[in-house]
């Protein structure tokens, strides 16, 4: 597998939720390859580095849901961002 590359955390998070809900589909038409279930399990192991509330937050958010409403909301989900934006740095996932 090449390496994992995003050009910002919105695109590597829209892309993993694509997987997941791909995967999640039993007796799809459109099965996952062997190329798109390592990039899945690639980009699980980052999200796993996440808490599972962390990883909420970030889904939620990547799918429009109203989930960061009041100001602590929208702290939190800026925290999350921030510790995943980061760990995509250090990772060379993407580029500052």
């Amino acid at each position: 597998m090449k390496q994992l590359a995003y050009s910002s955390t919105a695109a590597f998070l829209a892309h993993y939720r694509v997987l997941s809900n791909a995967a999640a589909e039993h007796g799809s038409s459109y099965p996952l390859s062997p190329q798109e279930r390592e990039i899945l399990e690639a980009t699980r192991q980052l999200m796993e580095t996440l808490t599972p509330e962390e990883r909420t937050i970030l889904l939620a958010d990547a799918a429009g849901d109203e989930t960061c409403v009041s100001g602590e909301e929208q702290r939190r989900c800026e925290r999350a961002q921030l510790k995943l934006r980061r760990l995509l740095l250090t990772k060379g996932v993407i580029r500052g």
